[in-house]
């Protein structure tokens, strides 16, 4: 299989690092194209073929990944119609649906990934959703791709915009509160390093424990606390700024916004 990418983006790089460092494919079998000529030297450093042509990658891939802005779908898609014809396209942008992907690409197979910025580190979570007329070979073809560098959730297109707000978007919500630890640790006399090193540690350890101890978030929040302790006379603050509300107002503005860039 050749796979191409239209887009030089984070996300393409992260996803053929992927597939490279998996071995799932070889270089030669990669191809990305970006119109800025300068985005493209390090994935010619890698071996990979390159071209500022969106067309030389839809004609050369089996698979077609679309790595671009949702702004630029309407200048791109209309450029690749016939070279993805028969073929396999996937979105990873936000708010386009499988119908309209159908229509601007008729005769394509049709899939959308909503992946997150952890596969970087090779600690993604994609989601996955696909037209009903995908092959089963290509489709485990596509879910091997992700899982290169994460882990895969098939889901149905209807849960794709609540995928983006628990798991595309929610990297920064995690950087934000380590940023919001940080500055107070500064202001308590940590030194910035240390105090990044310790919230970035204490976020990766709390993680493996919700994944590996079979309790849950609940479960484990209250094993932290104890009776009149600083836990708890932490967590009231939580409570005096309604800190659930503020996030299930945060996830539903995030699920708004993905469907109004469909629009």
């Amino acid at each position: 299989m050749k796979l191409g990418f239209i887009g030089a983006g984070n996300m393409s790089g992260a996803i053929l690092d992927g597939v490279l460092k998996g071995g799932l494919l070889q270089a030669e079998q990669l191809w990305v194209s970006n119109r800025h000529e300068d985005k493209l030297e390090r994935f010619a450093r890698q071996g990979v073929h390159t071209t500022t042509d969106n067309c030389q990658v839809a004609r050369e891939a089996d698979l077609v990944i679309l790595g671009i802005k949702p702004q630029m779908f309407g200048d791109v898609l209309p450029q690749i119609t016939e070279q993805v014809r028969g073929k396999g396209v996937l979105s990873i942008s936000p708010g386009y649906s499988l119908a309209w992907l159908r229509e601007q690409l008729p005769g394509c197979h049709v899939m959308r990934a909503m992946p997150n910025t952890p596969l970087l580190v090779g600690k993604g979570c994609t989601a996955l959703a696909q037209s009903g007329d995908v092959p089963e070979e290509l489709f485990e073809a596509v879910k091997a791709v992700f899982s290169s560098a994460g882990e895969v959730f098939v889901v149905p297109e209807h849960l794709i915009d609540a995928v983006i707000a628990i798991a595309g978007s929610s990297p920064a919500y995690f950087f934000r509160m380590a940023d919001a630890m940080v500055s107070a640790g500064q202001s308590l006399g940590l030194e910035p390093d240390e105090a990044l090193r310790m919230a970035a540690l204490t976020m990766e350890g709390a993680a493996r424990m919700l994944l590996e101890s079979g309790k849950t978030a609940g479960e484990l929040k209250r094993q932290v606390c104890s009776p009149g302790g600083t836990t708890l006379a932490a967590l009231t603050a939580f409570d005096d700024y309604r800190f659930e509300e503020m996030v299930n107002e945060a996830m539903e503005r995030c699920v708004r916004r993905s469907q109004e860039l469909g629009k």
